[in-house]
């Protein structure tokens, strides 16, 4: 081709796509590698076109352009779930398989959004798991209208409507995404955050969660309020702190001889961070006060960690812990059981046998993350914090009533857990827990408690 005519086509090729001349090749933006899916789906952003690469055809319907400032987002997850349990009811083993459908429309226009996701979730060959949070046929996961605006150096956000909501560390609030069914909320949300803060204030309800179609319908009676802040005290994420105050409202609930109304009100303080040289710590300081009735509420929490990551391979290890007080006393007016709402019920594995309540444990454990494989090991020792207080199971209820036991040994739980992402869409897990039942849980289980559960997970 000659030379006028190669610059000609040049020239005519770089006015159609848009390209400055003196761009090379090299010169032009690389698209960036495409976001891993969020764990709680609203906080994703697909508004960065160099993060959608065009290769997977997922991304074409994760930005639906319908004009200007105004977009559409898709998305959903389905989770295959296999559970099986031997030595806590009775001398068969429980097997159950758990099916988990979310589907979901995100839409933008300008400052304002709204968020809907629909789930269908499915549990099969258990009857006792066949109701939530096991199973829930076909209902609204989360539904929420959202604001968004800044000024100066602070940003807003508002929403109204259901959510899921995870704060910190997820040890006290969480989406429970271990159960079938995961944690949400009737809410009004504020969030205001800058340069190294958070603040978020909100208050609302629980809903009822049916095994029906479109039945879970708002708990007015079951309220739940807050105030959340989070701030960067050292640079380079050497030291952060949360400062907390939870409150709930339950109408009936039952600790011992007590039993009526719960107003209870918890105050939190948690400093975590890092060094440069892998070591990673957190730590919880908490206090409840309230009633149960005409009972008095007082209880004490503490729970931290400590992690080193190893120069020499992708490995981490460390050790956790939870002090979490318990009743002494029966009969003499007060309530001091430390309760923990919506914690993290896989926080000592996929087996969610024991909850954080009057209890002693330590938490010796390994993980190796080598991206697309994690592994973890760990075994829990749990004791009872007070004797005379029951030991607990999810979501709250007497597993060991403290009339059967005196012994403050409870257990330990050996836990082993493999994850392989296998694409950027499809995960696989499993883990097997074998809990050695000390002289407390034999009194109930009369036998150590085996799990295997294994679970396929397709995200788009």
């Amino acid at each position: 081709m000659p030379c006028r005519s190669r610059s000609a086509f040049v020239l005519v090729l770089s006015g159609l796509l848009g390209v400055p001349l003196a761009a090379r090749a090299e010169d032009l933006p690389e698209p960036r590698e495409a976001p891993r899916y969020a764990a709680i789906r609203y906080l994703e952003d697909w508004t960065d076109p160099l993060r959608r690469t065009g290769e997977d055809p997922f991304d074409r319907v994760k930005y639906v352009p319908l004009g200007e400032g105004a977009y559409l987002s898709f998305g959903g997850q389905h989770r295959l779930r296999y559970e099986l349990t031997r030595g806590l009811d009775g001398p068969l083993a429980e097997s159950v398989l758990f099916s988990r459908n979310l589907l979901h429309v995100d839409a933008h226009v300008g400052s304002f959004r709204a968020f809907v996701q629909m789930g269908a979730h499915l549990a099969l060959g258990a009857p006792a798991r066949d109701a939530p949070p096991g199973s829930d046929l076909f209902d609204v996961q989360q539904a929420f209208v959202e604001w968004r605006a800044v000024a100066r150096k602070a940003r807003f956000v508002a929403r109204v409507g259901r959510q899921e909501l995870s704060l910190g560390s997820t040890r006290w609030v969480s989406t429970r995404d271990g159960t079938n069914v995961r944690q949400a909320f009737d809410l009004a949300r504020l969030t205001v955050s800058g340069e190294g803060w958070n603040v978020e204030g909100f208050g609302g309800v629980v809903p009822q969660l049916q095994r029906g179609v479109l039945d879970d319908a708002p708990a007015w009676r079951s309220r739940f309020w807050g105030l959340y802040a989070t701030v960067e005290v050292l640079p380079r994420r050497l030291l952060s702190m949360d400062v907390f105050y939870l409150g709930r409202d339950r109408p009936s609930v039952t600790y011992g001889d007590v039993e009526g109304r719960e107003l209870r009100h918890m105050l939190g303080v948690r400093v975590f961070g890092e060094t440069p040289g892998g070591f990673e710590y957190i730590g919880h300081a908490l206090a409840q006060a309230g009633t149960v009735d005409d009972a008095e509420v007082l209880a004490w929490g503490l729970a931290g960690g400590l992690w080193q990551r190893l120069p020499f391979a992708p490995l981490r290890v460390g050790v956790r812990g939870d002090a979490l007080s318990g009743d002494r006393h029966a009969g003499d007016g007060r309530v001091s059981t430390f309760h923990a709402w919506f914690p993290n019920q896989t926080f000592f594995s996929a087996l969610p046998l024991i909850y954080p309540s009057n209890l002693y444990e330590v938490h010796p454990m390994a993980q190796w993350n080598l991206d697309p494989v994690a592994l973890e090991a760990g075994c829990v020792f749990f004791f009872r914090q007070s004797v005379h207080d029951a030991v607990y199971t999810p979501p709250g209820d007497v597993l060991v009533p403290a009339s059967e036991s005196q012994a403050r040994y409870t257990g330990a739980q050996l836990s082993l857990s493999l994850g392989y992402r296998v694409t950027r869409h499809f995960m696989f897990n499993a883990e097997y827990s074998h809990v050695f039942a000390g002289p407390a849980l034999r009194s109930a289980t009369g036998r150590d408690v085996d799990f295997f559960g294994t679970w396929t997970t397709f995200t788009y």
